[in-house]
């Protein structure tokens, strides 16, 4: 039995009126430069840490992005074949294992 003080969920109705665009993302933050300033802002105080570090290196616990690991090489996105080829390979793998 439940008690009478609980209020009963609210209807789909009454969620969906309290859902605007920001929801959704149609703010207007790029229009009017807020979020825009904040990024750069972000950017300028992540670039003055790293170059307050004594060896240039990042700090423990930053991970470079992906392809950037320092060597000039850029990450590098497989081809249709090399995806289709490793696909082919998992699926035999797999029956050869369903059969062995």
């Amino acid at each position: 039995m439940k008690p009478k003080d609980e209020k009963p969920l609210e209807a789909r109705a009454d969620l969906r009126k309290q859902v605007d665009a920001a929801y959704y993302g149609y703010n207007l933050d790029e229009e009017d430069g807020t979020l825009l300033e904040y990024e750069a802002e972000k950017e300028k105080e992540a670039f003055e840490n790293l170059m307050s570090s004594q060896d240039g290196l990042p700090e423990k616990g930053w991970e470079p992005l992906p392809g950037d690991e320092g060597n000039g090489q850029r990450w590098r996105l497989p081809t249709r074949e090399e995806v289709q080829e490793e696909l082919v390979d998992r699926r035999r793998r797999r029956l050869l294992d369903k059969l062995g």
